[in-house]
């Protein structure tokens, strides 16, 4: 038997960040309840929380 979880263990959540608006999708181990991936990062929206944040200052296309 394999480590970790077998794909019939996961289970896709999605939520709406309530201080963003943002939706969160998170894939998560049905057995442990442990989030194993999250887009966008906690660090992004954290990002889009800050009061000096405007979209495209992380990443700039054109350079």
């Amino acid at each position: 038997m394999a480590d970790g979880p077998q794909p019939g263990d996961l289970r896709l959540v999605i939520e709406q960040d309530s201080k963003t608006g943002t939706y969160v999708y998170k894939t998560v181990d049905r057995r442990t309840g442990d989030i194993l991936q999250q887009f966008p990062r906690e660090e992004v929206l954290r990002f889009k929380q800050a009061e000096h944040y405007d979209p495209g200052e992380v990443f700039d296309g054109l350079t």
